[in-house]
C-alpha cells in the first residue's frame, strides 16, 4: 500500500538536501530547529508516500488524518525551523537571488501573505473540498486529487509563514494579529468538524465507489473524521498560539533588556506588557473554544439515526 511517487520522493530529497547545505552555513543554531524542518518532511512523507496515502482514499477518517498532516502539522514545522535563510543559502547563486529578490514572484508571495488573504485561503480550502460533488469528484480523478493536496499544502504554508514569521512588529505581523489568525482558524476548523460530527446522513459516495474499508458504516467514518478534525485539528492551533505567545514574550524580554542597558527600557515594557495581554486573552477565546468542543462531543445525544461510533452494516 505504499504509493511510491517518484515526484515527491524526489520533492522531499531535493528539499532536505538544499535545506542541510544552507543551514551549515551557520545560519540554523539550534539543532531543535534542523529537527523540525526534518519532522515536517517526514509528515509529508507519512500524509503523501506511506499507506496513508491509499487508505485515505478508501476511509474518510483517515483522509482527515492525512488533511490534517498535510494543511496543519507539517506546515508548522517547517516553519518553526525558521527555513528561509538556510533554504536561500542552500540554493545554487542563480536560483537564490531569484527567491530572494524583489521581483514579482516576491510581490505575489507578500500579497498572498497578507492576513486576511492567507487566513482566508486556509480555511477556503479545507471548505471548498468538504463540499460533497467537489469532495467526490477529487476522490475519484487523481489529478483533482493532487490539485487538492497542492492546494492544502500551499495554503497551509502561506498561513503559518506568517503566524511563525520569525521578524517582531513592524516588519513582521504583531502578536494579536497572529493569535488572531489562529483563533479564526481554530473557528472555522470547529465548525465544519461539528458538522461532520453531528450530522444524521452520510454525504460522500466516492468512498463507496473505490471499495470502503474496516467494516464500518459511511455515516461513523465520516463522524469519526469530523471529530478528528474538530478535536485533534483544534488543539494544533491551540500550540500554535502557545508557542506564538512564548515566541514573542521572549522576544520582547530580549528587547526590552537590550534597551534598559540603553536607558529607554520604559516604554518598551509598556509596549509589551499590552501586546502580550492581548495575545493572552485571544489565546483564553481559543482555549474556550477547544473547551467547548470537548463538552459538546461529550455530552451530545447520539440517536439511532446518529451512529457515531457504532459499526456498520457495509463491508470492507
Amino acid at each position: 500500500m505504499w504509493q511510491i511517487s517518484p515526484e515527491i520522493i524526489v520533492g522531499l530529497v531535493l528539499a532536505g538536501l538544499v535545506y542541510w547545505r544552507g543551514s551549515r552555513h551557520g545560519l540554523v543554531h539550534e539543532k531543535w530547529r534542523i529537527a523540525a524542518f526534518f519532522g515536517g518532511l517526514l509528515a509529508l512523507f507519512v500524509a503523501l508516500v506511506s499507506p496513508v496515502e491509499e487508505l485515505a482514499d478508501h476511509i474518510f477518517a483517515v483522509h482527515q488524518v492525512e488533511h490534517m498532516l498535510l494543511r496543519t502539522i507539517a506546515p508548522m514545522l517547517l516553519f518553526l525551523s525558521r527555513p528561509q535563510a538556510a533554504f536561500v543559502r542552500g540554493l545554487p547563486p542563480g536560483v537564490s537571488r531569484f527567491f530572494a529578490g524583489r521581483g514579482w514572484l516576491r510581490g505575489i508571495i507578500d500579497a498572498l501573505r497578507f492576513p486576511p488573504v492567507a487566513t482566508t485561503l486556509f480555511l477556503a480550502a479545507s471548505y471548498f473540498w468538504m463540499y460533497p460533488a467537489f469532495h467526490d469528484m477529487a476522490i475519484l480523478d487523481k489529478p483533482i486529487h493532487y490539485l487538492w493536496h497542492v492546494s492544502l499544502l500551499v495554503t497551509g504554508l502561506l498561513f503559518f509563514s506568517v503566524v511563525f514569521d520569525r521578524r517582531p512588529a513592524p516588519h513582521g505581523v504583531g502578536l494579536g494579529m497572529r493569535i488572531s489568525m489562529v483563533v479564526v482558524a481554530a473557528l472555522g476548523n470547529i465548525i465544519l468538524g461539528s458538522i461532520l460530527t453531528f450530522k444524521g446522513m452520510p454525504l460522500y459516495s466516492a468512498y463507496l465507489e473505490l471499495g470502503h474499508m474496516w467494516h464500518v458504516s459511511m455515516l461513523s467514518d465520516e463522524q469519526t473524521g469530523g471529530l478528528i478534525m474538530w478535536i485533534p485539528g483544534t488543539m494544533m492551533f491551540a500550540v500554535s498560539a502557545l508557542i506564538v505567545i512564548h515566541r514573542w514574550a521572549s522576544e520582547e524580554t530580549r528587547i526590552a533588556d537590550r534597551r534598559e542597558r540603553t536607558g529607554r527600557g520604559g516604554a518598551v515594557a509598556k509596549t509589551s506588557n499590552g501586546a502580550l495581554a492581548l495575545g493572552l486573552a485571544l489565546f483564553s477565546l481559543l482555549m474556550l473554544l477547544l473547551a467547548v468542543s470537548v463538552v459538546a462531543v461529550i455530552d451530545h445525544p447520539h440517536s439511532q439515526q446518529r451512529d457515531f461510533g457504532m459499526a456498520g452494516a457495509i463491508p470492507g
